[in-house]
């Protein structure tokens, strides 16, 4: 069971990177056209400290809101808000449920403050991943987050 939720909390801890990045690339005051954007769906590299790369996918929305998917089957989608700090800096904070096997656990909070590159269209930045079972953190993860946007592609002809 405490690999299980090793294994948990190190995707969590992904998972937050990931918010996190694309948290930092949406505009929450609304700025218009030319201000930067986070509304959409971004690929989310999370390189926990000591640990392995993780990819992840995010949905952030224009009313604030978040939604992560992890491919660790011991976690739920993870749910969140976003907002702009200034600048093209943003903060994110999302909540993945963790079970193992179906049974819950506990829930693993992220939380990630990303700066975005309006000229690459990617944002990274620090996160903090915490597992939190019976109301008490029992883990916290750190590392770094790095996002690209999803763009839509054009269809190339199959053979």
């Amino acid at each position: 069971m405490n690999k299980r939720i090793s294994a948990a909390l190190t995707i969590m801890v992904m998972i937050t990177a990931l918010m996190a990045a694309v948290g930092s690339q949406f505009d929450a005051l609304g700025g218009g056209p030319s201000a930067p954007q986070l509304e959409g769906t971004w690929e989310i590299t999370v390189m926990p400290d000591g640990g392995a790369p993780i990819v992840d996918l995010a949905t952030f929305t224009s009313g604030g809101g978040m939604i992560n998917s992890d491919p660790d089957p011991n976690l739920s989608a993870g749910h969140g808000t976003w907002t702009k700090n200034g600048g093209n800096e943003f903060g994110v904070t999302f909540v993945h449920f963790l079970s193992d096997q179906g049974a819950p656990l506990g829930t693993l909070k992220v939380r990630a403050e990303m700066q975005l590159d309006t000229s690459t269209d990617t944002f990274s930045g620090p996160f903090r991943t915490d597992v939190i079972i019976g109301g008490n953190v029992v883990q916290s993860f750190c590392g770094t987050v790095h996002a690209r946007r999803i763009s839509v592609e054009n269809v190339e002809a199959c053979p």
